[in-house]
């Protein structure tokens, strides 16, 4: 065990030594954060869509929705389906939805039942304050007279995170860690062979297997440094939302991340045995890796593509890793109901290593 650790702690200075590796495992994913967060941190000049239901169904309620139309905020559409418009609501196609009684009692307020995303944070508590200023010009207090409007706001769970820093910070975590498996792996790991290092591990009393077993574990702390690190920095600096309680997120966060870690090692391994040199490995890996940064919904909701990429998306592991991260990340999605994630990434992992052990080459010509 001692000799096991110290080839751990071996592996951790190499690597916090290699400069180069420390850019594209960490500071550039570090990066992408900052000039996105500060790309869509700015809400200035936002507009909502709003879907009204019973607009006119009483005069106070028509007041209102001709306000909100009037408003350079809203953009509004009138229906008299509630079901329909609370499923674009769903859907991402409207921001809020409003609804009006169809009747109003005599002597008691209107009680309007306001529905936002409560997975586009930064819209939804925008419309909802733009709502209740609306509402506030009809109640001019209790010792004006009674209050004539009350709105009351209820938050559904939309299908899309929108555009924002909670949607991209995992993906971009997601980003790192497949980075951090496939490139910062395989090239390292063709280099130990090129130099000779596995021939003379060979030979020695200590276990090839426990000198993989010490890289595995060693690449495992990167990545939960790197994780800690690219949120924190998105929690910091954009306020990333974190769903549900932090210990159960943290949780869900480290399960997923030490489960993408595996499957990318797994693919590093592949990637390493079947490469002679560096720069194929380099090659080989960036031929695997860059396609699944644009169909894998790293940048932009993959719902939003064309159905041939959502078909593609389907069969990349970094689909499900980063839907894995925001789910139990943003929404607070407990493990139990993302094991098609949890499922897609072990066998990623199983299928990887199992290529990996077929054209491991101890020698570089082997």
């Amino acid at each position: 065990m001692k000799a096991f650790l110290s080839m751990v702690g071996a592996n951790l200075k190499m690597q916090a030594r290699n400069r180069t590796a420390l850019f594209w495992l960490l500071a550039f994913p570090a990066l992408f954060i900052l000039l996105f967060g500060f790309l869509f941190s700015d809400d200035s000049g936002l507009t909502a869509t709003a879907g009204v239901v019973n607009g006119s169904s009483t005069p106070l309620a028509a007041q209102m929705t001709r306000a909100m139309e009037r408003s350079s905020f809203f953009e509004v559409e009138r229906s008299r389906e509630r079901g329909a418009e609370i499923q674009k609501l769903k859907e991402g196609d409207l921001d809020l939805v409003l609804v009006f009684p169809e009747h109003a009692a005599p002597g008691e307020p209107l009680k309007v039942e306001a529905y936002v995303d409560r997975s586009k944070l930064s819209t939804s508590q925008a419309v909802s304050a733009a709502v209740q200023q609306i509402a506030d010009r009809f109640n001019r207090g209790p010792e004006q007279g009674p209050e004539l409007v009350s709105v009351s706001t209820r938050g559904v769970q939309g299908r899309d995170l929108g555009y924002t820093i909670d949607y991209l910070a995992p993906g971009f975590v997601a980003m790192s860690i497949m980075q951090n498996g496939v490139i910062g792996l395989a090239a390292a790991f063709v280099a130990l062979r090129e130099r000779g290092v596995l021939r003379r591990i060979r030979v020695t009393p200590f276990p090839l297997v426990s000198f993989i077993g010490a890289r595995i574990v060693s690449n495992l702390v990167v990545v939960l440094f790197q994780v800690a690190i690219l949120l924190g920095m998105a929690r910091v600096l954009f306020g990333l939302h974190v769903g549900g309680d932090v210990a159960s997120v943290a949780t869900g966060v480290a399960v997923f991340s030490v489960l993408g870690a595996l499957a990318f090692l797994a693919i590093g391994f592949f990637v390493a045995g079947v490469s002679r040199k560096v720069e194929s490995a380099n090659t080989l890996g960036n031929l695997i890796t860059f396609p699944m940064l644009f169909l894998a919904g790293i940048f932009f909701p993959i719902t939003q593509a064309p159905q041939w990429m959502q078909e593609i998306s389907k069969a990349l592991p970094l689909s499900y890793l980063a839907d894995g991260l925001r789910q139990t990340m943003v929404y607070g999605t407990s493990l139990s109901h993302l094991w098609t994630d949890v499922v897609a990434l072990l066998a990623t992992a199983l299928v990887g290593f199992l290529l990996a052990v077929r054209f491991f080459r101890w020698e570089p010509g082997s």
